[in-house]
């Protein structure tokens, strides 16, 4: 399927005779040489079906100056509008649903070049589309001209507007390929983020720098280095990440979370952090027991002993003390315990005011609430109050 924008070339209007000027097809794969304009160009050398798109003008001017085919179909545009060259090629090409398609935009007026490629760039971008753009650019004035490609300019584009959604919502939809650049890295760091999946995510990460690296020494991508120095930036945050503790590895995604507006990912991970924060802290003080720490899972434990430094219940956590069953612990250490409960306290409320869609709140208010639990959290678990506990 060939579509293409109508231009006035190719007719001497003083002389009323038909002009030529040089084509060089050479890096279309076609044969070069004297045509009209890129109409005939076209005519002359695909074998396909032909979409021209212009002006009445300019359809009665190509009727007059070639011999039309019947595999030709003429569709009128208006002369001065944008959205009609925009709608028009953004339908025909949706008709093509399985079909190659080449557009050529050498000739037409002013901005309807610009319009047919912000068309054609939306349809490859939303449907993945096999679309090459061509342009016969001028070498010699009115005399020769030199086809080339627009594809790497239409990836540029298109990689343009995958990176900064990535900025700023850490996903990045499934793609064409771009040649020369890896989206794929993209791709897999995004669902290891989003699943909560930190073996694939400390994986995907180094494959995703790799990936930027590379992008930044390759000159076709040098407009998006600012882009990729962005992302560079953003994810700066997980070097490191692989040996960190897992409440520090949750205080970091709750953050950058945060700073997405995924609020309530930030307040799960910020969540799970206290929580895991506080059993490592009391397996590290010795006071679970080893056998109990490996026969259990991890929600278990969490639940058991964050149960007794907030509601300073010994039902569950007793029995699991390692040698002592001391119940002065909460006393020595309830100006600690009570810190922890305070915060964590906050936050499970403001979780179940997002989880139960409570409609009184709005998100405002909300987000102000987790910024501030999320520097109160923050400074318990850098200063490692925990580490002052007695036993």
């Amino acid at each position: 399927m060939i579509v293409s924008i109508l231009g006035m070339s190719g007719m001497d209007e003083k002389k009323e005779s038909k002009t030529t000027a040089f084509y060089n097809c050479e890096k279309l794969g076609k044969k070069s040489g004297d045509y009209h304009n890129a109409t005939d160009m076209l005519l002359k050398n695909y074998d396909d079906k032909f979409y021209f798109l212009g002006t009445k003008k300019a359809i009665d001017f190509q009727k007059k100056l070639l011999d039309i085919p019947q595999n030709v179909e003429f569709i009128e545009i208006e002369d001065n509008s944008l959205e009609d060259i925009f709608e028009k090629v953004y339908d025909l090409l949706k008709q093509s649903d399985k079909e190659d398609v080449i557009l050529d935009i050498t000739h037409g007026f002013r901005h309807q070049p610009i319009s047919a490629i912000f068309s054609a760039t939306l349809h490859r971008f939303l449907n993945k589309k096999n679309l090459k753009i061509i342009f016969a650019k001028q070498i010699v004035e009115y005399k020769e001209y030199e086809y080339i490609y627009l594809d790497n300019y239409l990836d540029i584009v298109q990689l343009s507007l995958l990176l900064t959604g990535f900025i700023r919502t850490l996903n990045f939809v499934e793609s064409i390929d771009i040649e020369g650049f890896e989206t794929l890295s993209f791709e897999k760091f995004s669902k290891a983020l989003l699943s909560n999946n930190f073996f694939a995510l400390e994986k995907s990460y180094k494959n995703l720098t790799a990936t930027l690296q590379r992008a930044k020494k390759d000159h076709r991508f040098d407009h998006l280095k600012d882009l990729f120095e962005e992302i560079e930036e953003t994810l700066s945050v997980f070097r490191g990440f692989k040996n960190l503790p897992i409440y520090k590895k949750y205080l970091i995604v709750a953050r950058l979370m945060a700073e997405k507006n995924y609020v309530l990912l930030s307040i799960t991970y910020l969540f799970e952090a206290v929580r895991y924060y506080v059993s490592e802290k009391f397996y590290e003080k010795k006071l679970v027991s080893k056998r109990y720490w490996e026969n259990n899972n991890r929600y278990t434990i969490n639940q058991n002993i964050i149960s007794f430094v907030t509601q300073k219940s010994l039902l569950n956590y007793t029995k699991n003390y390692y040698d002592k069953k001391d119940p002065s612990l909460y006393k020595q250490n309830a100006e600690l315990f009570e810190k922890i409960e305070r915060e964590y306290i906050k936050l499970k409320d403001l979780r179940n005011k997002l989880t139960h869609i409570n409609s009184q709140e709005n998100m405002e208010g909300i987000e102000k609430q987790l910024k501030v639990q999320l520097d109160a959290i923050s400074d318990i678990i850098e200063k490692d109050i925990l580490a002052q506990m007695k036993i």
